[in-house]
């Protein structure tokens, strides 16, 4: 074997200020870098606070407005036009028998039903790979704007409705029955009434008051506005006919449209609305659904915005549809 030599390397100065060059813009380049992402956080932290403002500044008051107005005129403070009735209508003459969905019942599911919804959907859909953080973080931060949207939508769908009864004033097929108007008491054949005071001592002020405001029907148009915007959301979310199974989401689906139509058909078969009010309410609810999926949510289209807002590579969102193991990433503006 030979020996080992030993190799000494003279620089030039001419080498010196190439190596010294070199350094320079590399840390040149690292200042820059950290300049760039100093201005990120600085930019990301503005448009937080920006945030903050206009929802607690702006959003949240008005909600809240609207609300109250929505409270003050279900309980009569705000005056509201009352049409009048026909002496002995037997349109008008059903008795009340009660609701099949309460007021109560299907204001609980219009909020929980699609919250619960997406945040599970979502949360199978992302991949189970990651950390139990990471998926309730991003799962969380889907959920909230795909309930925000919805949210709204239910705003303008409640809000237009309380209008339309606020303008009518119609008489509910049980009107006679909940409200014992005192007019009606002395009018003869089928006189037409245009004022009235109602009168029972059996039924509240507010069930009084609600007696004429039959048109539309505002558990129509909730409902079917829930349970429309549910199905469509898992046809683009949790849909695929490469599914191990094809039938999950059908399923869901066709829960979803029983719920409208229970909800819907049971106000006639109750003699809680005329069949137009209920009519009118499915039509007010097909289009504020429609103006939520397709204006609002974008018709849950994919998109790359989630890929900044949560601080991931295109990597980290790989996600599966419902039952398949293929890869789908969704977004919402």
């Amino acid at each position: 074997m030979g020996a080992l030599g030993c190799v000494s390397v003279k620089m030039t100065p001419t080498d010196s200020t190439e190596v010294f060059t070199v350094a320079s813009s590399e840390l040149s380049l690292h200042e820059t870098r950290r300049d760039h992402e100093s201005q990120i956080v600085t930019q990301k932290n503005w448009s937080n606070l920006h945030w903050l403002w206009w929802t607690f500044g702006v959003d949240v008051p008005l909600f809240l407005i609207v609300t109250i107005l929505v409270g003050l005129f279900e309980f009569g403070v705000i005056p509201h036009y009352k049409s009048g009735f026909y002496c002995n209508d037997p349109a008008l003459s059903f008795p009340f028998k009660g609701d099949t969905v309460k007021m109560e019942v299907i204001m609980s599911t219009i909020i929980l039903l699609p919250f619960a919804l997406v945040f599970i959907t979502e949360l199978v859909l992302f991949d189970a790979t990651y950390s139990i953080r990471a998926k309730f973080d991003f799962t969380s931060k889907i959920t909230f704007k795909i309930f925000r949207n919805y949210l709204c939508g239910l705003i303008f769908n409640l809000g237009i409705v309380e209008v339309m009864k606020g303008i009518t004033g119609n008489p509910r097929p049980t009107f006679f029955a909940i409200c014992e108007p005192d007019t009606a008491k002395t009018c003869n054949g089928s006189e037409y009434v245009n004022t009235f005071e109602c009168t029972s001592t059996r039924f509240s002020s507010w069930y009084q008051s609600d007696s004429y405001h039959s048109f539309p029907s505002g558990h129509t148009s909730l409902s079917l506005y829930c349970g429309f915007f549910m199905a469509w959301y898992l046809q683009r979310r949790a849909f695929d006919w490469r599914h191990r199974t094809v039938l999950v989401v059908p399923l869901l689906q066709l829960l979803c449209l029983t719920y409208v139509a229970v909800c819907s058909l049971t106000r006639i078969t109750d003699h809680r609305h005329h069949w137009w009010d209920v009519l009118t309410g499915a039509v007010v609810g097909v289009v504020t659904m429609l103006y939520t999926v397709l204006a609002l949510c974008n018709n849950f289209k994919t998109k790359s915005k989630y890929t900044q807002d949560t601080c991931m590579t295109d990597s980290q969102h790989t996600v599966r549809t419902l039952v398949f193991d293929g890869p789908h990433q969704m977004a919402v503006s």
